[in-house]
């Protein structure tokens, strides 16, 4: 994005998606696919492609149990390209899957403890991409894409023990689910080299489910999920070395409840939302910032609460100057209270950055009400 992208290179927000880490215990053979045309394309099409397949397993012991992990992945990616005078049309083409597990296995038998237990760990992802673009010489081009991602988990753990000190028997069983998804695209028109309009957005989406529960001659347990979800966009226009300008705008939401068997259940939610507007033309760097964030919690038959709300700017004139400021409102509280102070805290915070010719300044202050108090930051 010319200037201003060099000056805040995360001027727009990645869309990406999230992938499950890999680093087990053994790597199987893999391989790639050379460079290639494929004949069973009619078209007169230049045809890219290559890939990997990587797979491993194995044992290994930790005291008393014994431990299996294995690991599968698959990636391809097919580049299509086609010159037309002095255009071209390129499309790529990539996907990936991945799978990891993990299970456990072992028998105690010691004087104070005799039992087994059996656990296990397993992650899916998938993602999928593809962007396509038409280049013109001594031009510019355009580009379209979008990329979409789906993640899966899951992990459970059964174990049965008896103390023969005392000849109480324990049973413990856990599980837990969760799943993700998301998707994004991606649109640039440049009439010329450096010049454009750039747009990306995001949007994500997933949930988790757990419960336990344990049997010691009581019962006891739990039961616990989220629902999240959230989007992004961003929007800039550059004008090469003369000036760039962007927008972004994220918002993000969750609700969660959780329960502790027999007696006390809770829930909640938030929600929270960030905007971003900057630019730069010529020597000169200006960004503004806001954000808000909201939770609210529920525990039998009480209420907690807090909100915030956050404003920040920066601008500067190359080396030679510089400012930064910021405030923020929050405000919490719990209901109901005999307590005035827990009922409701309000805090006004800010500070302000001066730099001019190297020399830095800074001031800032913190007052709240509720009972009311000033200090220095």
């Amino acid at each position: 994005m010319g200037k201003h992208s060099r000056r805040k290179p995360s001027y727009l927000p990645k869309v990406a998606v999230g992938a499950a880490p890999l680093a087990l215990l053994l790597a199987g053979p893999a391989n790639a696919l050379a460079t290639q045309t494929d004949p069973s394309i009619p078209l007169p099409l230049d045809h890219q492609r290559e890939g990997s397949f990587d797979r491993g397993a194995g044992f290994t012991t930790e005291g008393d149990t014994s431990v299996f992990r294995g690991f599968l992945n698959n990636t391809e990616r097919n580049v299509f390209s086609k010159d037309l005078g002095d255009a071209k049309a390129v499309a790529d083409v990539r996907r990936s899957v991945s799978e990891t597990v993990e299970t456990r296995e072992s028998v105690t038998a010691r004087p104070d403890k005799v039992g087994a237990l059996g656990a296990a760990k397993t992650a899916e992802t998938f993602e999928q991409g593809q962007r396509e673009a038409v280049k013109v010489d001594r031009y510019g081009s355009i580009v379209a894409g979008n990329e979409t991602g789906l993640e899966r988990s899951g992990e459970r753990l059964t174990e049965v023990t008896r103390d023969p000190r005392t000849g109480v028997p324990t049973f413990v069983s856990q599980d837990g689910r969760a799943l993700r998804a998301s998707e994004g695209t991606y649109h640039a028109v440049r009439p010329l080299p450096g010049v454009g309009v750039i747009n990306e957005t995001d949007q994500r989406a997933g949930g988790a489910l757990g419960r336990a529960f344990r049997l010691d001659g009581a019962f006891s347990g739990d039961l616990g999920g989220v629902l999240e979800a959230g989007r992004s966009s961003g929007h800039a226009v550059d004008i090469g070395d003369l000036a760039a300008v962007g927008a972004t705008s994220a918002q993000h939401g969750d609700g969660r409840f959780k329960g502790v068997l027999p007696l006390d259940l809770g829930s909640g939610a938030g929600y929270g939302q960030e905007h971003a507007l900057g630019g730069a033309i010529g020597p000169g760097t200006g960004l503004v910032t806001t954000g808000q964030d909201v939770k609210l919690g529920q525990l039998g038959s009480g209420f907690t609460g807090s909100g915030s709300h956050t404003i920040s700017g920066d601008l500067g004139i190359g080396e030679v100057a510089s400012v930064h400021g910021t405030t923020t409102s929050s405000v919490r509280g719990v209901l109901p209270t005999a307590d005035p102070a827990r009922a409701g805290q309000v805090t006004q915070s800010g500070t302000l950055d001066l730099t001019l010719l190297g020399q830095p300044a800074h001031t800032g202050f913190i007052a709240g009400a509720l009972p009311l108090e000033l200090k220095q930051s």
